[in-house]
């Protein structure tokens, strides 16, 4: 992985243009916050557009360096029962495969443990020895990090201990590998095949990134008997126009990947800048709904700030509002807040409403 990926100023100079101040910026923010992108991802980017969509989520910027935001939005550190083992619903919980990703994305909600000196496989036999005795889990979501990212025994012996314990009936996989490193998937396809079916939750943001390598790699997934989803976030600059959602949706549909979420950003610390307006999503969602078939419509959710989970933001889970503080209720009843302090989005150029 390491010689097919640039992870340095003057490797990714020699891929696109940078002056003087954007290198200075990514050698002072890659000293906070990890950098890595594939040389594929890589060449994706528009060489002389500081503002292309690609670009942005993988560069790192000024703006992460911003002290707003949350460390652990997710309130994850509440809610382990082993360092690599997150329970915050009934009858389902989180394995953090690796801390390691193929590109560490600049909004990503686990920044403060990806690429650093956290290590959850050291944890892994206590995990499962944890699901081994724990009668009530049926569903294991695999997340990091990147659980691709794990060498093909790893994963393979991963699968195997949790296919065997058979109140488990459903096991997750989210991964951003496909569309950023998709030949890493290959490796990887024997322990699909054997330990299927196996929902695969790709992460991908913009219909650039529904390249022909993507395409093949869905391909590969489903014949290999992995169920094929999507995940999607929201984010200002990149994807926030209806116009643009919809290319990429509809383009998921036709490779048989079923859109499953579309998630207002975490409230995040160094990505705020990335926040779109609550109003600007329920706009967009409300546009696709006229304009797309509902196989390309996903669920737009939010995780309430603070560790009170997910709720979906058409269903009338918002209860009101006091400037940009917004008052929200869980699927519990409990009450928690976000802070909806998003820029406005405008249209960055890209010219697929007039295609």
């Amino acid at each position: 992985m390491v010689d097919k990926s640039v992870s340095d100023v003057d490797g990714l100079g020699r891929l696109i243009t940078l002056d003087d101040e954007s290198r200075k910026t990514i050698e002072e923010v890659s000293s906070v916050y990890p950098f890595r992108v594939p040389l594929f991802y890589a060449g994706l980017m528009e060489r002389d557009n500081p503002a292309c969509p690609i670009r942005l989520q993988a560069l790192p910027s000024a703006f992460e360096l911003r002290k707003t935001g949350t460390a652990d939005p997710l309130g994850e550190g509440q809610i382990a029962v082993t360092p690599s083992f997150l329970k915050r619903y009934p009858g389902r919980g989180v394995v953090l495969v690796t801390a390691e990703c193929a590109m560490y994305c600049r909004f990503c909600n686990r920044r403060r443990l990806v690429g650093g000196g956290f290590r959850p496989q050291d944890s892994r036999e206590d995990t499962l020895s944890y699901l081994e005795g724990c009668d009530e889990i049926r569903e294991v979501i695999l997340s990091g990090g990147d659980p691709l990212m794990c060498a093909e025994d790893e994963l393979d012996y991963l699968l195997g201990r949790l296919r065997r314990i058979g109140r488990i009936g459903v096991v997750r996989l989210s991964t951003r590998v496909p569309v950023v490193f998709p030949e890493a998937l290959d490796r990887h396809l024997r322990a699909v095949k054997r330990h299927g079916p196996l929902w695969l939750i790709v992460h991908i943001n913009h219909p650039r990134e529904a390249t022909p390598e993507f395409a093949r790699a869905v391909r590969k997934a489903r014949e290999a008997g992995a169920i094929v989803t999507s995940q999607t976030v929201l984010l200002r600059r990149v994807n926030d126009c209806v116009h643009l959602l919809a290319r990429l949706f509809e383009g998921l549909v036709r490779l048989g990947v079923r859109p499953y979420y579309l998630f207002q950003l975490d409230d995040v610390l160094g990505a705020t800048h990335f926040k779109v307006r609550l109003d600007t999503g329920m706009a967009i969602m409300h546009s696709l709904r006229r304009s797309v078939s509902g196989l390309a419509v996903p669920c737009y959710a939010l995780d309430i700030t603070g560790g009170l989970g997910k709720i979906p933001l058409e269903s009338g889970y918002i209860r009101d509002r006091e400037g940009q503080r917004v008052r929200m209720e869980n699927l519990y009843g409990e009450t928690g807040f976000y802070t909806d302090d998003g820029e406005e989005s405008t249209c960055n150029g890209c010219a697929i409403c007039q295609e």
